[in-house]
């Protein structure tokens, strides 16, 4: 093994070279051979052909440009691009004049340690006013190929146009007529009101069409199709974001316009990055189309199970206002919550806003004036943190619960390593970004970066994306940690805020449609706190019932955990426990969204399904307002009379069953709403074979 992948290498480090001028103008590239484990790139004449090994995309040369003239799906031999007209390529960023090939390399890369190993090509381009570096990263075994420009300004070269005209980065001709083209996204800075938002929007794009809005495209032809994905900071309410363009349709060519950058932008000393693309080849219907974009997204932003898993506490959810949420950060009430969290066996306590001083750094003490849910009223001095981290660091340390620590987006690096440093916290929840200038952005993202290259890759980051202005995305930045999706608070009459289960399962439901649930943090409430006068039901709802509704995400208690009752806990605490018995497992799986969507009568629930083993967990849901106890529902990638052994976690009782010609299992649940933590282990071999 050793002496293969010393050639592997060998043969990759070798092709860093200087491509010939003289070749590259004549339609020639530079000799290219390289592999890494299923992944390859080659270049013969003017062609260059890039493969994942499940998928293969090749490009040609045309002496200004690279233009797609294959996409083809390796399994199925599915061939999805032809080749566009002569003149075209890739990307269009205007009137650039002719380009001249500078090199072009292959290598082993994984991105400083943030994304999964895999082969990259990377082709540099100079224009008279652009320098352009393309990328192509092929993940091995991947369904897809991801893209990227990178641009510099060279020397002396001024810009009279404020942007990018047309801006594409990214294009492709289909080989033929697309059955449907959907275009989709989702939602952040989520608002609960009385006429419920949906967090996803979905749009049929018709031939002559664009969508603003997406963050992706599902091409469908017969038996297969093609995703396309924009990494960027967009979000269906988007308001002032950073040039995301938008995808174009013109019949069967395909554009993806915006590229996070205006030329004013452009650097001399070095390359931007742009929005990059995801083009991901599937087979099958739409749960196969679901699973191939899923598996890509898990190849891009990877699960590191000692760092990335975790349920998490937070101290601010508990009060309705600003002054008694800072008060809950300090160090006093911190101490209390560490105990509760141990006894829950929640794994960490991130201290939110309330902590610090103007330099970023723990303050000794603060004054505030504010009333809490509990009627305590306050007016006077009190101590924060007289003695810096030291003595929740060690109390931490002593019950075993990590720690996390919340800033504005813009405190300085050096005081975020500091206070690494000194309390050892293991995620970094970053807010109020406003991300409207490509400084700001890059600033905030190698930040991230920084944060975790610091602590050597031991800390995340979690996105605060509560609000409609822009800050990351829901495929840009997962790469440093997960998603904060929002505040919901039980203590409240605010209808902009205010904790109702079934929206929050809503939300989870359809989030599991597009993306990895298990990289966004989905809230627990403490119901038992929801005040008179607020318009939601969630007293009707179980503390196991809401706990429940997380599990197939990244759990997060939004509320202080000492308020939690004794009889909740006793309730919480061994859902806690079977879930993290089990929960190394779940996270090895794909979750998909089954049974009705909810709207608070449904049945409903997610399926989390490993396609190694067959096996997989369920979180089913019977709804508060739904009348029926039984109810059946269908299965994905299970073949029908598929055998199963069907597992209560919460009981440990398990039962045989059969699933019908439809993948259906019939399940009973009493009372609503109601709720099962199920286990399934395949009997036969029957799920359907998967890469």
């Amino acid at each position: 093994m050793a002496t293969s992948f010393t050639l592997i290498m060998g043969s990759i480090l070798c092709l860093a070279l200087l491509a010939g001028i003289n070749s590259a103008e004549a339609g020639i590239l530079p000799e290219l051979s390289a592999k890494f484990e299923q992944a390859s790139a080659r270049s013969v004449d003017d062609q260059l052909t890039i493969s994942t090994g499940k998928v293969e995309r090749t490009l040609r040369w045309t002496g200004t440009a690279l233009a797609t003239t294959s996409f083809q799906d390796l399994d199925t031999g599915e061939q999805w691009v032809k080749r566009p007209d002569a003149h075209k390529g890739d990307w269009d960023l205007g009137d650039l004049g002719r380009g001249k090939l500078i090199s072009m390399k292959a290598f082993e890369n994984d991105d400083e340690g943030f994304t999964s190993k895999h082969l990259a090509v990377e082709t540099e381009i100079h224009y008279p006013r652009l320098h352009v570096k393309h990328v192509m990263w092929a993940y091995p075994g991947a369904p897809g190929i991801r893209t990227q420009l990178w641009l510099k300004m060279p020397q002396g070269v001024q810009w009279r146009d404020d942007s990018f005209q047309p801006g594409m980065s990214e294009r492709l001709e289909l080989s033929r007529n697309a059955k449907s083209v959907f275009a989709f996204g989702y939602r952040a800075g989520l608002k609960a009101d009385m006429t419920p938002y949906e967090i996803l929007k979905e749009e049929k794009l018709p031939p002559n069409g664009s969508a603003r809005w997406a963050s992706g495209l599902l091409i469908e032809g017969d038996g297969g199709g093609v995703f396309l994905i924009k990494e960027s900071h967009n979000h269906t309410h988007l308001r002032n974001g950073l040039e995301t363009g938008a995808f174009q349709r013109r019949d069967n060519c395909i554009g993806v316009m915006g590229l996070g950058m205006r030329t004013g932008d452009l650097k001399t000393d070095r390359y931007l990055f742009c929005w990059a693309n995801w083009m991901i080849a599937y087979h099958g219907g739409r749960d196969d189309a679901q699973l191939a974009l899923k598996r890509f997204d898990r190849a891009r932003f990877p699960v590191h199970p000692g760092r990335d898993v975790f349920i998490m506490a937070n101290t601010w959810g508990t009060e309705d206002s600003s002054p008694p949420c800072r008060y809950k950060a300090r160090q006093e009430n911190v101490l209390r919550e560490l105990k509760v969290c141990a006894e829950l066996g929640i794994d960490m306590l991130q201290i939110d806003d309330g902590w610090q001083g103007s330099k970023w750094r723990p303050v000794a003490e603060a004054r505030d004036k504010f009333e809490m849910h509990t009627g305590e009223k306050f007016d006077g001095t009190y101590k924060v943190y007289p003695d810096g981290f030291g003595k929740v660091r060690a109390r931490a340390a002593e019950l075993g619960v990590k720690l996390g620590l919340w800033h504005a987006y813009k405190a300085p690096i050096e005081s975020i390593r500091a206070n690494y440093d000194d309390g050892d916290f293991k995620a970094f929840k970053l807010d109020f970004a406003n991300l409207t200038t490509k400084d700001a952005l890059d600033s905030l993202y190698y930040k991230a970066r920084d944060i975790i290259a610091y602590s050597k890759h031991t800390a995340v980051v979690n996105w605060d994306v509560t609000e409609t202005s822009p800050r990351m995305g829901f495929y840009f930045g997962r790469d440093c940690g997960n998603l904060y999706l929002t505040n919901r608070k039980a203590f409240t009459v605010r209808q902009n805020v205010r904790y109702d289960p079934w929206m929050i399962l809503r939300d989870a439901w359809e989030l599991a449609r597009f993306t990895n649930l298990n990289k966004i943090q989905v809230t627990y409430q403490n119901k038992d706190l929801t005040p008179p006068g607020a318009r939601t039901d969630a007293l009707k709802y179980t503390h196991g019932y809401n706990l429940a509704i997380t599990l197939m995400a990244s759990p997060i208690f939004f509320t202080e955990t000492q308020y939690i009752t004794p009889q909740a806990r006793e309730e919480l605490k061994p859902i806690i426990q079977r879930y993290k018995a089990h929960r190394e497992k779940m996270y090895r799986g794909y979750v998909f969204a089954i049974g009705a969507k909810p709207d608070n009568a449904s049945w409903t629930g997610l399926q989390n399904h490993n396609f190694q083993t067959g096996d997989g967990y369920l979180t089913i849901f019977r709804e508060l307002r739904n009348e029926q106890a039984k109810s059946k529902l269908a299965l994905h990638f299970l073949d029908p009379h598929a055998k199963l052994t069907l597992t209560d976690l919460m009981t440990g009782q398990s039962r045989q069953v059969t699933l019908d010609e439809k993948r259906q299992i019939e399940f009973e649940i009493d009372t609503a709403p109601g709720f099962a933590f199920l286990e399934y282990k395949t009997n036969t071999n029957a799920d359907r074979p998967r890469p």
